[in-house]
């Protein structure tokens, strides 16, 4: 009887030590199919990956010959409503709060991705407690309308803030409780929900080297997430060396290719484009669509160097 009582407590600890080191909610690895395109939601998290290159390099690197494509419509100051890419100015200051949910939903329709990865939770932690039910209603709403469109859902944490930079350490401690609820509820619409989740909370939490601000990422931190995303996700070890000269050089092709999707569906002044004004500049609506050349020559000069490996 003592021997029975014995091993199930001790299953029971094995359970909760498997639960614990967990950062995923799906355990199986996430594998990429030919010509498969990748987007990536969010934030300035993700925004700011374009000047670096590095979490795109990294998985194309783990597939290079796989043709995938990737498109980055990360928006600095954005939240799980959208608000942040609202265009018209007719209906107050900064627009129709639904306009940029609409424009979102009309974007991602049109870039058919097979998988996204949605990095939110930052901006909103910023209401702390009080936020934390608009934030769990918002992400759900977010997700139904991606996975209508998309098969595979992928969720980030919120980033902790980093030690330093001249930031009171009082603050950056309360700053880090309000984003670890946001974390730990991503986490639960995840589970729910049956998406993958990537944890990089706490794995940031031990480090202090990986922000040029205490906040937005350093190429080198970009660098780390992709090592914690690919190892969350048991993707293949990239063929070459990160470091490398040839590394290096698609890294860059990369960067220019980003850059050119950025302005293609950002232009610099969208009023004359889609806004109130753009009666006023027809010729202005026509220009973005004329990037989409260049866009892809990048994307096959990437193709190439991928090829070659």
């Amino acid at each position: 009887m003592k021997s029975i009582y014995t091993a199930r407590i001790v299953l029971l600890l094995i359970g909760i030590l498997l639960s614990a080191c967990t950062s995923s909610s799906s355990l199986e690895s996430l594998d990429f199919k030919q010509n498969e395109k990748i987007v990536f939601l969010g934030n300035a998290f993700f925004e700011n990956a374009i000047y670096s290159g590095e979490l795109e390099t990294t998985f194309s690197l783990s597939f290079p010959k796989k043709n995938i494509t990737f498109r980055n419509i990360g928006w600095s100051g954005d939240n799980v409503y959208a608000h942040a890419r609202t265009r018209a100015r007719g209906g107050g200051r900064f627009g129709n709060p639904e306009e940029g949910f609409n424009i979102l939903t009309k974007q991602i329709t049109e870039l058919k991705p097979d998988k996204i990865f949605i990095a939110y939770g930052f901006n909103e932690s910023f209401d702390d407690e009080a936020g934390i039910d608009a934030y769990n209603k918002g992400l759900n709403r977010l997700l139904e309308m991606l996975s209508q469109h998309c098969p595979e859902l992928i969720l980030i944490s919120t980033l902790p803030m980093e030690k330093g930079f001249g930031i009171p350490a009082a603050h950056i401690e309360t700053r880090n409780k309000e984003l670890k609820k946001y974390a730990e509820t991503t986490k639960e619409v995840a589970i729910k929900g049956k998406y993958r989740f990537i944890d990089l909370f706490n794995p940031f939490s031990k480090e202090t080297k990986y922000t040029t601000n205490g906040i937005h990422l350093s190429a080198n931190g970009y660098r780390k997430t992709g090592e914690l995303i690919s190892e969350a996700l048991t993707l293949p070890t990239p063929v070459i060396n990160i470091d490398s000269k040839k590394a290096d050089h698609i890294r860059n092709t990369i960067i220019k290719k980003n850059t050119l999707f950025f302005h293609r569906w950002r232009p610099r002044n969208d009023a004359f484009v889609y806004g109130e004004r753009k009666d006023e500049q027809r010729i202005a609506q026509e220009e973005p669509a004329q990037i989409e050349p260049f866009i892809a020559k990048q994307e096959a000069a990437i193709t190439l160097l991928l090829e070659d490996l």
